[in-house]
């Protein structure tokens, strides 16, 4: 059964507290197209790829992540939201809203994923959790295989009881100092740089990397599924290419 768009609008800014963010570029309604829903579609990312995908699979609302931001995207940043509207698409877009989201936030949603009890999560983007009693390398396959990701790990503490998630590209020493002071002995995050690296091994703290795209797409997929079943919508996932993941593998590699 249809619904209107600003039903549906109106659903998602209560959920997301989408008027208490700073940023409207990244969150809330971007585009109107269609004035009836009747297919919600997800996507990490607003990349040209996504827009054709959500196109041929006739979706009215595409909920993305990761909004076409100026600073960025740049000059594609407009490009991307006349893609959107010459298809008849909505687009809205919840980032630190997904991010900080007291019930939905996707540090939450990615420690249930992977068998952690959390103990804090949504109102920031650092969630806390508390480690199942298995050995970390056990954990890490938990993880490669629950994410379908290849993992990539530098165990920095031989204890593994606490862990600090900040799903997608996760990687200032900023978080990590703050995952410290908390008390963990493990950070989780999708990608991050040689300073991430070096500082996660001169404080002890274990780090591991699983891809920004895994660590944040299937928490995406999730919220989004949760709104078309509360509105009685239909719903469908629209994945980015392999080679675009943030951190994982890339269409070529050599030596």
């Amino acid at each position: 059964m249809p619904q209107p768009l600003q039903v549906v609008r109106a659903y998602l800014d209560r959920r997301l507290c989408v008027n208490e963010q700073a940023d409207l570029t990244g969150n809330g309604l971007l585009v109107s197209g269609t004035p009836e829903v009747r297919r919600i579609g997800a996507a990490l990312s607003t990349s040209f790829a996504a827009i054709s995908s959500a196109a041929a699979a006739g979706v009215d609302l595409l909920l993305v992540h990761h909004a076409p931001w100026t600073t960025i995207d740049l000059h594609l940043r407009d490009r991307k939201l006349a893609a959107v509207a010459a298809h008849g698409i909505s687009l809205y877009a919840m980032h630190e809203s997904l991010d900080q989201s007291p019930t939905d936030s996707t540090g939450g949603s990615l420690a249930r994923t992977l068998s952690l009890t959390v103990q804090r999560a949504g109102g920031a983007d650092l969630a806390i959790a508390i480690a199942p009693p298995i050995a970390f390398t056990d954990w890490l396959s938990l993880v490669a295989t629950r994410l379908r990701v290849r993992v990539r790990a530098w165990q920095n503490n031989p204890v593994f009881q606490r862990i600090a998630l900040v799903p997608g590209g996760g990687g200032s020493t900023q978080y990590l100092a703050a995952a410290l002071a908390l008390g963990c002995d493990t950070f989780l995050t999708g990608e991050g740089s040689l300073y991430t690296e070096l500082f996660a091994h001169e404080v002890g703290l274990s780090l591991v990397y699983a891809t920004h795209g895994a660590t944040e797409f299937p928490s995406v997929c999730d919220f989004a599924a949760s709104v078309a079943d509360e509105m009685a919508v239909s719903f469908v996932t629209i994945p980015d290419p392999p080679w675009i993941s943030g951190g994982g593998r890339a269409p070529l590699e050599v030596g």
